[in-house]
């Protein structure tokens, strides 16, 4: 025997039933606040349709089509309250209470409801902090490297978008530069593949064995540039020094000396 408030549980599911078709991603996810009931019945899955006083309108699954699209009416007695589970769609969330029970005590303390809407304040905060930053590539070659750490050492096939998506998260498909960012991306990887260390296959990236090679030869440049740059900077100190020293003996310099022996 159902009682007043689980009747009034259902009723508030069925009230806003989901259509067959959901959209959990983009614009469309904004108008999701529905709900999805299900139940089981002779061992199946059926979807519940309607609720009419006493009497429920099912979609029983049919094995032939692989759908559950068999109609039938069932007595609201004949349901078995600990079989029923009902999905809340919310936006992009979802929640999946089984049983009765379960689902009012979402009805009653909102506490999916508010956890949803508080995890969307938060995201649209971090998102709003991260679209305030530059977007900045990296250097030509702490890319390549990066392309060999992430793609060419696992061999993995890769594309712009993932590309973008594993250097500056999600979020950056919520940023006001993305476009300017995203191409400007796209010339350092065609740069690559003109040059070799890259290949394009299938509309996808794939990293070569000579970007090894190429960076390793960048490297030794970037080593022999430094030492050259300490060597140019201990040259001026030693001249520096000597020039000091030179005077000194010179006495164009002169020193108080550290012991007078005269006194």
């Amino acid at each position: 025997m159902w009682s007043k408030i689980q009747s009034w549980a259902l009723k508030k599911a069925f009230a806003k039933i989901a259509p067959t078709r959901i959209s959990m991603s983009g614009p469309e996810c904004e108008k999701n606040n529905f709900y999805s009931t299900r139940i089981m019945l002779d061992e199946q899955s059926a979807l519940v349709q309607v609720l009419d006083v006493d009497k429920v309108l099912v979609l029983k699954y049919n094995t032939e089509t692989d759908k559950c699209d068999i109609e039938e009416k069932i007595s609201l007695s004949d349901v078995n309250v600990k079989t029923i589970e009902t999905t809340h769609y919310l936006h992009n969330h979802y929640t999946t209470y089984v049983g009765i029970n379960s689902f009012i005590f979402h009805c009653l303390t909102k506490k999916d409801f508010i956890k949803v809407k508080l995890k969307r304040l938060l995201n649209s905060i971090a998102q709003s902090r991260f679209n305030s930053r530059e977007l900045q590539i990296k250097p030509r070659y702490e890319l390549l490297s990066y392309l060999i750490d992430n793609h060419g050492i696992s061999k993995k096939k890769f594309s712009l978008v993932s590309l973008m998506s594993d250097i500056y998260s999600l979020r950056f498909f919520g940023h006001p530069n993305r476009e300017q960012c995203q191409n400007k991306l796209r010339m350092y990887v065609d740069s690559f593949v003109e040059s070799g260390e890259v290949s394009e296959i299938g509309g996808g990236y794939k990293v070569n064995g000579k970007a090894i090679v190429t960076l390793e030869k960048f490297q030794t440049e970037e080593r022999r540039h430094k030492d050259s740059v300490k060597l140019q900077y201990s040259m001026v100190f030693l001249t520096f020094l000597l020039a000091i020293l030179a005077s000194i003996q010179a006495g164009l310099v002169k020193l108080k000396p550290f012991i007078d022996l005269s006194q």
